[in-house]
């Protein structure tokens, strides 16, 4: 049995790996003769491509659920992501149509655990991504944000969509995107000093958050499971973090001892 090659580019898009393993299938490649590379990753042997394979057979077909969770495991940043994805699809397409559904399967449990990676790290970037206005520019911002895996491209509708009247770009180390207000493109990765710092409006929801933050309801490491300290050079309101915990006992056995009073204005009874 011969090896071939399959090559992903970018080695986080559905069409692209989606393009070589139905070649692959046509042409017959079983799993284990299948070598998968990612991006412009350099091959450590010399084996033929999948395109050069002839096809034997048709396009396999595979259930809607697989290409959902295809999608999520791509993103991920696990170098064998390309080939567990493969195997699941030839055994699917071999006859296992309920393979999915068996979670305690190896290899299905495994691709679960990096879909559940990928979507944890998306909503710790829809939720701590902050846009920083370009000093000079009305209504431009720019946010710097570092992934663990490559999500840009899932994410950046819901920016674009939830920011949609304003001009932005959302930069990482792998790649960037920018919205104009109309459309969205995608382009190489940034440094981090490409983004500005404070803008002035930071000191106002500084303010804002030191207000509403309730020292009864503190839980330190509740909130650091909720936001790791690895995100919080990325919020303003973080910075306020060390000194609001460390007040919030004092703070708290002074509302504790305060005495109560009365309310001082009554609501009047509405007219007959």
């Amino acid at each position: 049995m011969g090896h071939w090659q399959a090559r992903v580019a970018p080695p986080w898009s559905l069409d692209a790996w989606r393009a070589q393993a139905r070649q692959a299938w046509c042409a017959a490649i079983a799993p284990e003769a299948l070598d998968w590379l990612a991006g412009d990753e350099a091959s450590l042997i010399a084996a033929p491509a999948v395109e050069q394979a002839p096809a034997q057979r048709p396009a396999p077909h595979v259930p809607k659920g697989f290409l959902a969770l295809a999608m999520q495991v791509l993103c991920h940043r696990e170098p064998q992501r390309f080939a567990l994805l493969y195997r699941l699809l030839w055994r699917l397409a071999s006859g296992e149509r309920g393979l999915l559904g068996r979670v305690t399967d190896p290899d299905v449990h495994r691709a679960l655990r990096l879909a559940q990676a990928v979507r944890r790290d998306v909503h710790k970037m829809k939720a701590f991504v902050r846009f920083r206005e370009l000093p000079g520019q009305a209504d431009a911002f720019v946010a710097w944000f570092e992934p663990e895996h490559w999500i840009v491209d899932r994410v950046a509708p819901f920016f674009a969509r939830r920011f949609a009247g304003m001009r932005w770009c959302l930069l990482t180390p792998y790649r960037s995107a920018a919205w104009d207000g109309a459309q969205l493109q995608y382009g190489p990765g940034a440094q981090r000093a490409a983004a500005p710092g404070e803008d002035p409006g930071e000191a106002l929801w500084q303010t804002y958050y030191a207000h509403i933050f309730n020292p009864a309801r503190l839980n330190p490491r509740m909130m650091r499971q909720e936001m790791p300290q690895k995100y919080w050079h990325l919020l303003p309101e973080a910075q306020l973090l060390p000194q609001l915990i460390g007040q919030a006992g004092a703070r708290v056995q002074a509302m504790t001892e305060r005495q109560w009073q009365p309310p001082k204005r009554r609501i009047g009874k509405p007219p007959a």
